[in-house]
């Protein structure tokens, strides 16, 4: 007697009445045949093998799933495998010529901003007393230079109190701009008013005898009174001064300074340079730069 069965892909297969498969290519092909037929292996209405605890059960065969190694499926992918890789290995060469290039990489980079060779912004250490001018008979006023020797920023000075000019600035031919602000008080218990009075000296090799009246006088304005360069008692005036000084008026190892004079220096009736209030800054006259030398867009 021969029971039709399915296998797993559906297609028919023969069993024999001691549920053998009849026909080898199934198991070659390594297919595992099921049975649907409940007579031959009872089954629920969900397809699950039924089976009586204690009662006579069918015989169930598994096929050990050892026996699908050998099949033809898994000769064929090992033959593909092999038809693209050979043992033993060899190698053959396409081209001989080898290029070699002696690259010298350095990646690292190490970048420092250009240093500014003119830039300087100075400012006096501590508040000071303007000088009296007292000249001889058929002198005219020798102004006193000022003390501004804190270095805010920029380049040190050379001399003290002094911007220096450098073979660099001088060859470069760069012109300088100078911006000053001094603030100053008449400090007097007696007189209503006084005078106060402000200059940029030049003095080097080649120019002694510049220094009294390289540029100036320069001054403040008074609301109290008009008169130039007056300034009233305990009145606090700012004097500002922006000049360029073309490359042609200096040569290197010349050096600019601050002189002032006043028209009263003593206990009871003085002028006070405010240093907190009081800069120099000497930047290259070309660059549009701000009081810190940054630059404005």
């Amino acid at each position: 007697m021969e029971n039709k069965a399915k296998d797993k892909n559906g297609v028919n297969a023969t069993l024999d009445s001691g549920n053998t498969v009849s026909q080898t290519k199934y198991q070659q092909n390594g297919l595992t045949v099921v049975s649907n037929d409940n007579f031959v292996v009872p089954r629920d209405e969900s397809g699950n093998i039924a089976l009586e605890e204690g009662g006579t059960n069918p015989l169930l065969i598994i096929e050990p799933m050892t026996t699908k190694i050998t099949t033809i499926s898994m000769l064929k992918v090992l033959d593909t495998r092999f038809q693209y890789f050979k043992f033993p290995a060899t190698t053959r060469v396409i081209d001989d010529t080898a290029v070699v290039l002696d690259l010298d990489l350095d990646l690292t980079t190490d970048i420092t901003p250009t240093e500014d060779i003119t830039y300087a912004r100075y400012k006096p250490e501590n508040n000071q007393r303007i000088q009296r001018g007292n000249p001889t008979a058929g002198e005219d006023i020798r102004p006193s230079g000022i003390e501004i020797s804190d270095v805010a920023d920029g380049i040190p000075q050379t001399n003290i109190n002094k911007y220096y000019v450098t073979k660099e600035v001088k060859s470069a031919g760069i012109d300088l701009r100078f911006r000053i602000k001094i603030q100053h008080r008449f400090d007097s218990a007696t007189a209503p008013k006084s005078t106060a009075y402000f200059f940029i000296s030049k003095n080097g090799p080649n120019t002694y005898g510049e220094r009294k009246n390289y540029l100036g006088p320069f001054v403040g304005s008074s609301p109290r009174y008009p008169e130039f360069g007056f300034i009233g008692q305990y009145e606090i005036q700012n004097t500002f001064i922006d000049v360029e000084i073309p490359n042609s008026n200096f040569e290197a190892g010349d050096y600019f300074g601050i002189t002032a004079f006043s028209g009263a220096e003593e206990n009871n009736a003085f002028h006070t340079i405010l240093a907190e209030q009081t800069y120099w800054v000497i930047t290259d006259a070309s660059k549009n730069v701000d009081l810190w030398n940054q630059e404005i867009k």
